[in-house]
């Protein structure tokens, strides 16, 4: 039973994590997505990754594309723009450790995007990601973003 117990408490705080991710990139609070990788690395489709809050935070407030409330496109500001999009993370696969203080995470991704009154699926894929428990609690070891239902980003990311 303990196990169980504390199995539910590590999803319990992962999780919040996890969607705390989503939450920042669709509210254009990329700091909070940066903050989220301050002991961790974000590990890019070609084996590379980068490491940290300020790097992570770097790469996507300069990758996405920001609109203001009238939908023209601005550069990034906390708080004042926003992607337009709506990240839905599922099918959320824990696996633990014998100890419970480490895991691996396989979810699903699926990013609508809204431009010109038109809601569209822009983006399918999976986390796979490493959490780790310390003294500080839990946190993102790494996250590998891979696209497996791509379509017209455009709207979304800088070349």
């Amino acid at each position: 039973m303990e196990r169980i117990q504390t199995e539910a408490a590590a999803r319990f705080a992962i999780e919040d994590i996890m969607l705390r991710y989503a939450e920042g990139i669709d509210t254009g609070n990329i700091e909070i997505v940066g903050a989220i990788f301050g002991k961790g690395a974000l590990v890019m489709p070609d084996g590379s990754s980068m490491r940290g809050a300020k790097a992570v935070f770097e790469h996507f407030s300069n990758l996405i594309i920001f609109y203001d409330p009238d939908g023209n496109v601005v550069p990034y500001a906390s708080g004042q723009c926003t992607p337009r999009t709506r990240h839905v993370t599922s099918n959320i696969i824990y696996e633990f450790n014998d100890a419970v203080n480490e895991a691996d995470i396989r979810s699903y991704i699926t990013c609508y995007q809204t431009i010109d009154g038109k809601n569209e699926i822009i983006f399918g894929g999976r986390y796979l990601d490493n959490f780790a428990e310390d003294q500080e609690g839990w946190h993102l070891v790494s996250r590998s973003i891979l696209g497996d239902n791509l379509t017209d980003m455009i709207h979304h990311l800088n070349n």
